[in-house]
């Protein structure tokens, strides 16, 4: 059995690595590393003052969940959102937030009206930085599952999440998606409010469907560039991975 000093070294080298993990990830959500830019380990081993081992460690997680796409004797890149991985995982959004804001507005939580309303006047302050948007209506959505009460839905929600924000940071950079999106998002909270559990359904199917649009759009204009390899930005995206 291994002593205690082994277990904690062990410990802290999984504890590294997960840091690693949720700073690329968190990068790649938010578009600071591109699609399709490579992932050079000197390079970002250097800017996140780590070794080699656990960053590599954390690249082969991150292809595991979909993040990273390795290509044979050329290298690591931030996997690309084709317009298939929009349709597929949208189709599935389209059902499970509709559904969760059916039962949120079904569930009587005498709560819901003072956390609604106060993330909504957070999104609406919001709306001029898209990022600070995109991480509010991330919560937004978050709050309707939870309110739905429906813990199965809770696990397949919780399971697409963080590609589902990858893809939101896309749709809501688009010139004057958050104010569209807030208008859906009031729309939502309106009727969950009100109880109306069909219209809720109908308002948030509405919502992500109106961004299923937009995102199909920009994600057919960025499959049209070069294949996985060496980019000109490729080492200004990594710098910005810090």
């Amino acid at each position: 059995m291994a002593d205690h000093a082994t277990v904690r070294s062990l410990a802290d080298h999984q504890s590294l690595r997960e840091l690693i993990v949720a700073r690329l990830r968190q990068a790649i959500i938010t578009g600071d590393l591109a699609p399709k830019s490579r992932l050079l380990e000197p390079e970002l081993a250097r800017q996140l003052n780590v070794s080699r081992t656990p960053l590599r460690e954390a690249i082969r997680q991150l292809e595991v969940e979909g993040f990273v796409t390795t290509v044979p004797r050329i290298g690591c890149f931030v996997s690309e959102i084709t317009p298939q991985d929009v349709e597929d995982l949208y189709a599935i959004r389209t059902v499970i937030e509709g559904l969760a804001a059916r039962q949120a507005a079904e569930n009587p939580d005498v709560g819901k009206r003072e956390v609604l309303e106060s993330i909504l006047s957070d999104l609406a302050k919001r709306t001029a930085d898209y990022r600070q948007y995109h991480e509010i209506s991330g919560r937004f959505h978050d709050i309707i599952v939870e309110l739905s009460g429906n813990r199965r839905l809770q696990g397949i929600y919780h399971s697409l999440a963080q590609h589902v924000s990858r893809m939101r940071t896309l749709s809501l950079a688009v010139r004057g998606r958050p104010e569209i999106s807030l208008q859906g998002h009031r729309r939502i909270a309106t009727a969950i409010l009100c109880g109306r559990g069909a219209e809720a359904e109908r308002a948030m199917r509405a919502h992500i469907e109106a961004a299923y649009g937009v995102l199909k759009r920009t994600v057919r204009k960025s499959v049209k560039r070069p294949a996985f390899g060496p980019t000109r930005g490729g080492a200004h995206q990594q710098r910005r991975a810090q």
